[in-house]
């Protein structure tokens, strides 16, 4: 069977689904799109799909079961539950909404309606992140304590609605929330409460750099930075666990290591480093024999097209999602305490994550 789909919202991204369910996702047609702006429509035909004058036109389509909203975040709510009443599955970009709030009543209408409703959390399938996650699911590292997660730009933010704060403009709707995501498939335990350092680089309105500090109950503290306007960046993934170190330097890539000690009983008089102004044996490097150090195993990597494949089979009956309703109520919740904390200064509790 072959589903029918229309984009809502035809930018960069709403074209680079079209692109690649036209070309990697054969149970999927896009039919047509809608975008607010006249230039976009001319984009849409050259693609040589209808160009709907309205969402309202775009809804009403009998050809069409399926539906992709790719608008600013403020659009996210309203527009999926309209697609939803108008008989649609729906795929929407991330974030899913602007706070919980707006994301239950969405759940509430996909209940009622019985549609299926998910978000494109597609750096779940990044090729870092999947080496991280083999490596804590094999306890590589015994029982993680810190994990950083850390990503770097030096363009800063478009100056289109993502600088704008009525649309969810800022890096921690554009970046943070895809790390989050990942935070929250990564560590099965949940998150007590964040602190958030945000900086205002360019835009007065929105965040361009943010630090985000979550305390796990389980124990484990993670880190989440994201820069748009930093030159030299850092290790894109470090995990400190009680059984050795890991980290993976690269965004996309499957480079990575592991060190660990062999030898697990410590010599406190073997060694020590010098410096100009004291010497220290705490500090000091253990002796290579007692290291081991080996690359970090690359898992079998699932590719992107799992995601489409997976909202297939979820509306033809076949499978659950991938992208759990619940996953998406915790991070929203994670991304409201973050808010509260770039408002206050202050640590904040992660609500209940009951509905």
């Amino acid at each position: 069977m072959k589903h029918g789909m229309i984009i809502i919202g035809f930018g960069n991204q709403g074209e680079w689904h079209y692109e690649n369910i036209r070309d990697r996702i054969p149970d999927i047609a896009v039919i047509g799109a809608y975008d607010i702006r006249p230039e976009r429509g001319k984009v849409i035909e050259k693609n040589g799909i209808k160009n709907f004058s309205s969402a309202e036109e775009a809804l009403a389509c009998k050809e069409a079961d399926m539906v992709l909203i790719a608008t600013p975040n403020n659009f996210h709510k309203d527009y999926s539950i309209a697609a939803m009443k108008a008989g649609k599955n729906v795929v929407c970009e991330k974030p899913v909404c602007m706070n919980t709030a707006e994301l239950d009543e969405v759940l509430r209408v996909a209940e009622e309606t019985g549609k299926v409703f998910t978000v494109h959390q597609n750096r779940r399938w990044d090729a870092d992140y999947r080496v991280v996650k083999n490596i804590i699911d094999s306890n590589l590292v015994g029982k993680p304590y810190y994990i950083d997660s850390r990503l770097f730009g030096c363009k800063g933010l478009p100056g289109d609605w993502r600088s704008a704060k009525v649309s969810g403009g800022g890096m921690m709707y554009d970046w943070s929330v895809h790390l989050i995501d990942q935070m929250i498939d990564l560590v099965h335990s949940r998150p007590v409460d964040v602190f958030v350092d945000a900086v205002n680089v360019m835009f007065k309105e929105v965040d361009d750099c943010n630090k985000i500090i979550v305390r796990f109950a389980n124990g484990v503290r993670y880190q989440i930075v994201v820069d748009s306007w930093c030159y030299i960046g850092e290790n894109r993934w470090h995990i400190s666990g009680d059984d050795g170190t890991a980290l993976v330097p690269i965004w996309g890539s499957t480079e990575g290591k592991v060190i660990k000690a062999n030898i697990k009983k410590i010599n406190w008089e073997h060694g020590f480093v010098f410096t100009a102004n004291g010497r220290s044996s705490t500090m000091a490097p253990r002796p290579v024999e007692d290291l081991k150090e080996f690359e970090a195993p690359i898992p079998e990597l699932p590719k992107w097209e799992e995601f489409y494949q997976n909202f297939v089979a979820v509306v033809e009956g076949r499978e659950k999602l991938l992208i759990t309703h619940e996953e998406n109520r915790i991070v929203m919740k994670v991304l409201d305490a973050c808010f509260r904390s770039m408002s206050s200064g202050k640590v904040e509790k992660v609500d209940d994550l009951g509905r």
